[in-house]
């Protein structure tokens, strides 16, 4: 089944961001018909009872073709946006601290390009850490962090969804196999 409708409100919120590097730096985020398929292709399908039906998907493409900027803009979708649940936990994780935070600095970087999102999230950047503020609101209780390749520490999140970037560098599957299986909460978690 499909629920193009869902899909289309992730891409309507996405193009109200603003890019936030490169040469469209500040001018608003327009996905190309790629992007446009991959977000369909996401959040479209469902399963009977209406929900995601995608738990996993894999983003592959070339060395800077957007894909940060992309996987910022999806981090919101899920921490405030259409995607937003109470209470959730949206990680951006690397085999480094520096590397997840690559997703943090550009999602902090669109927060700050915009004053409606400005009002509504905490930015700590010691902690590479974002929480919604307020309570009675789309994503209240929600928060977003970076985190490290250290999986031993990773054992009690629960987590809503997930980007984890250069997944193919990893040293081992122990992160990713902690954050996989740490999402079984989740009514619809979502790993890319």
């Amino acid at each position: 089944m499909r629920d193009y409708a869902r899909a289309q409100r992730v891409i309507d919120f996405i193009e109200r961001l603003k890019i936030t590097i490169g040469d469209d730096a500040g001018k608003p985020f327009r996905l190309r018909d790629w992007q446009k398929k991959f977000v369909r292709d996401v959040y479209s399908r469902t399963t009977v009872t209406g929900n995601r039906a995608t738990r996993r998907a894999v983003l592959s493409i070339a060395r800077k073709n957007g894909k940060t900027e992309l996987a910022a803009a999806l981090v919101l979708v899920h921490l405030i946006g259409p995607e937003a649940e109470l209470n959730g936990e949206i990680y951006s994780a690397a085999n480094d601290r520096e590397q997840a935070s690559i997703v943090f600095n550009a999602v902090k970087r669109m927060i700050e390009a915009s004053p409606a999102l400005s009002a509504r999230l905490t930015i700590t950047g010691s902690t590479k850490t974002i929480h919604v503020k307020g309570s009675g609101l789309k994503g209240a209780g929600s928060r977003f962090r970076a985190l490290s390749a250290d999986a031993g520490t990773k054992h009690g999140l629960n987590p809503s969804f997930v980007v984890y970037d250069e997944l193919a560098q990893a040293k081992s599957r122990e992160l990713l196999d902690t954050l996989l299986t740490s999402q079984g909460a989740r009514k619809e978690p979502l790993f890319l």
